[in-house]
C-alpha cells in the first residue's frame, strides 16, 4: 500500500492525509515496517519543461513544430533509445518522461541536460538564461 509522507522540520516523516494517518495508527509502538522512499514528481517542474519548449519554439525558425523541437532536444540531451536499422543505419526514439518512467531526481537531470542541449541546437540561445526568461513568461 502507498501512503504519502512529508518530512517535518524536526526530521520525522508524517502522513500528508487522513488515509496515511489511519495506516500509521494501526502500527504498534516500536513496530518495524519496510518502506521504499521515492520522491514524487513535481508537476510544476514538468509544466516548466513544456513552458521552456514553448518559449524556445516561439523564438526560433529552424523547427517546424514544437514536437520536432522536443525530439531534437531529447536526442541532443542523450535521452533516447537507439534503434539499429539495416546496415549501419540507426535512428533514435526519445525515452518517455512520463511520471511512471522517470523519478523527480531523474527528471531534474533530464531538465538540466535539455537546458544545455538548446544552445547546441540553436546558437541564438547561447548565453541566455532560459530559466530566468521563463520567470517572465506565463507557463
Amino acid at each position: 500500500m502507498d501512503i504519502y509522507l512529508v518530512k517535518t522540520l524536526g526530521g520525522a516523516l508524517k502522513p500528508i492525509d487522513g488515509t496515511g494517518e489511519e495506516i500509521i495508527d494501526t502500527l504498534g509502538a516500536g513496530e518495524v515496517v519496510r518502506a521504499t522512499i521515492k520522491k514524487d514528481r513535481n508537476p510544476g517542474h514538468h509544466r516548466k519543461f513544456f513552458g521552456l519548449l514553448g518559449l524556445v519554439y516561439k523564438n526560433q525558425e529552424r523547427y517546424l513544430s514544437q514536437e520536432a523541437l522536443r525530439f531534437a532536444v531529447m536526442v541532443s540531451a542523450g535521452y533516447v533509445d537507439t534503434i539499429a536499422l539495416e546496415g549501419d543505419k540507426v535512428t533514435f526514439r526519445p525515452v518517455s518522461i512520463s511520471w511512471a518512467r522517470m523519478s523527480q531526481d531523474e527528471f531534474e537531470l533530464f531538465y538540466n541536460a535539455a537546458l544545455a542541449a538548446i544552445p547546441r541546437l540553436l546558437p541564438q540561445f547561447a548565453g541566455v538564461d532560459l530559466d530566468r526568461e521563463l520567470l517572465n513568461t506565463e507557463i
